[in-house]
């Protein structure tokens, strides 16, 4: 299971306006028209929590500015009027635990390889419903950088990005791409430096130590920005003190419950949770202390259960959109890196995630399309998001987990996350009754980016056999 947690031009004006002909987004366009009228849609309230059905939502400019029963909701004259009978209206989907990019194996010897892929993960990112995403850690940041710019200005279809800085990583990490932090002073140049730069958020990783963390955290609080973490030498309970702001991958990556855990290492040790119960004090201790603190968790089921025994997890999709040799890669060493008896972690995992929102700490939700290679974006971020109701959540209460909670922690409730007046108008429509059943998520038919209306085949299809390649 330790191996599971270590694998992880001309600039055109996009919001709220109709696209040129010439526009490089103009293939993925459905429409784009200056008002827009969707009717008769059964929206998810992720505020109120409830399902609100036959529903007009008005979009002018790319701004939500009226919401109503269609039957009492005037369309304004010359909208063009979009029925959505039988289909079910959701806040664009706000993911907190991406990448731009992919893994490469070779298992003998063990390496890892990461390839950035900015051009066919923002597209399976807004296809799936993404609107917003934030990155959790950055190989190639400059090319991170240049995606952001031309995703905002129109030159390349995708979500709009919260930029996360490159790795804050100690000695001993695994991955050859990530630099190797000397201290606590080293810590503090590194936020400024990438601050600077134009990141906007930060991420420690499994072998930073206290008193790094602390001076990473210091030194990102004191610009305003925010620190998450892929802990390991590091307890939650430890970086909870420090003033973290958000911790990933659930409890998985928590050491907090390993016996004879040695201050500032990482054990080395099958499970973090193998040892505790769920329903054992430390665990709801833990939690309450979190909570206390104000720590986010962010859920990354997809990239777990692929390490699952089983060859059914995959929908024919993923493997259709590979590259023939991320393909062959992925296939070659997928069944090698099972891990088989991690059923009893999962549920554990699981479990524990809904423990910590039932006593309200916020969950957020991400994808990780790093693991054994089999969680892609789009694909992935819609498994994540049936994966939680899977952990006991309500579909509605799901996407609240992929919409507003994610749009919380980011500090844009107030502009994205929820399907409300005066909020801009980044809204997903889904082909069926999502209410009943949440793998409806993977019926998207269009996405809405700030009021213009993608075609989520048309992405889909336009990266099919090119995943790995770019």
């Amino acid at each position: 299971m330790k191996r599971l947690l270590l694998c992880i031009g001309l600039y055109l004006p996009v919001a709220g306006l109709a696209q040129p002909a010439s526009s490089p987004l103009r293939p993925f366009i459905a429409f784009d028209d200056p008002v827009i009228a969707l009717t008769h849609c059964t929206l998810a309230d992720v505020i109120a929590m409830k399902e609100v059905p036959d529903q007009t939502v008005i979009i002018r400019g790319g701004v939500i500015t009226a919401i109503g029963a269609s039957a009492g909701t005037a369309v304004p004259k010359g909208a063009r009027v979009v029925d959505c009978t039988g289909k079910s209206l959701l806040p664009g989907l706000v993911l907190m635990h991406e990448h731009m990019y992919y893994p490469a194996y070779s298992m003998d010897p063990l390496y890892i390889h990461f390839k950035q892929l900015p051009v066919t993960f923002p597209k399976l990112y807004l296809a799936c419903g993404a609107t917003t995403v934030r990155t959790a850690g950055s190989i190639e940041p400059f090319s991170d950088l240049a995606l952001k710019r031309d995703i905002d200005g129109g030159r390349i279809a995708g979500p709009s990005m919260d930029i996360t800085a490159p790795y804050m990583e100690n000695k001993g990490g695994f991955a050859p791409q990530i630099h190797e932090l000397s201290g606590p002073e080293e810590a503090k140049a590194f936020v400024n430096f990438w601050a600077n730069e134009g990141f906007t958020s930060f991420k420690a990783y499994m072998m930073l130590d206290k008193p790094t963390l602390k001076a990473a955290i210091d030194a990102a609080h004191a610009r305003g920005l925010k620190v998450t973490g892929h802990l390991c030498a590091v307890t939650y309970r430890e970086a909870a003190g420090l003033g973290i702001d958000q911790l990933e991958h659930g409890f998985f990556a928590a050491t907090d419950f390993v016996p004879g855990k040695k201050e500032n290492q990482c054990p080395a040790v099958a499970d973090a949770l193998a040892t505790v119960s769920t329903d054992s004090p430390a665990v709801k201790q833990l939690i309450a202390y979190l909570i206390s603190h104000k720590v986010i968790v962010t859920s990354t089921l997809a990239v777990f259960q692929s390490f699952m025994p089983g060859d059914t997890l995959y929908r024919p999709e993923v493997l259709e959109a590979m590259a023939p040799d991320t393909r062959e890669m992925f296939l070659k060493f997928y069944t090698k890196m099972r891990s088989p008896g991690g059923e009893g972690q999962m549920e554990k995992e699981m479990r524990m995630e809904k423990q910590f929102s039932d006593a309200g700490g916020l969950l957020t939700a991400g994808t990780d399309p790093t693991g054994n290679g089999g969680v892609l974006a789009g694909y992935g971020s819609q498994t994540a998001i049936e994966l939680l109701v899977k952990a006991g959540f309500t579909p509605l209460q799901a996407i609240r987990i992929a919409t507003y909670n994610g749009a919380k922690a980011l500090g844009m409730e107030n502009t994205i996350g929820s399907v409300q007046v005066g909020k801009r108008a980044d809204l997903v429509v889904v082909d069926g009754d999502i209410f009943r059943d949440i793998t409806t998520i993977r019926r998207v038919q269009w996405v809405f980016k700030k009021g213009i209306a993608f075609d989520s085949k048309k992405l889909f299809d336009s990266v099919k056999g090119q995943v790995g390649k770019f």
